[in-house]
């Protein structure tokens, strides 16, 4: 009988294969109004302790801490994107114009951004 030689596969390799993990996590950080500058900061700083916190723990794999870490990144963008002021534009919309000194510029949400009280400096 031949035997057929498997071999033992890396448990990242297995999580990325299953669609539970990616190479990267990516946040998208809201930054047009001063009121987001403490509150992303806040939302970084719980973030970073959480993550360092899985990285320090002796409980879990390195596969499963650099699954949970990207959880918390997926869990972080969940909490940035509730961040106040929301975004004025509507999403999907565009409303370019070519400016000669910078190229394509989408100007969708400037008249909102322009009407608010709160960001004349």
């Amino acid at each position: 009988m031949k035997r057929i030689n498997r071999q033992k596969k890396n448990p990242v390799v297995l999580k990325m294969q299953m669609g539970l993990m990616k190479f990267k996590r990516r946040v998208d950080f809201p930054m047009w109004h001063h009121e987001h500058i403490s509150k992303v900061a806040s939302i970084m700083r719980e973030y970073a302790d959480r993550i360092e916190a899985v990285h320090g723990s002796n409980s879990m794999r390195n596969s499963d801490k650099t699954l949970y870490a990207q959880q918390l990144i997926q869990q972080m963008n969940s909490d940035v994107g509730r961040i106040t002021p929301t975004d004025p534009r509507e999403r999907g919309a565009e409303r370019l114009r070519h400016i000669d000194y910078s190229g394509l510029i989408d100007e969708n949400g400037f008249d909102e951004l322009n009407a608010r009280d709160d960001m004349n400096d």
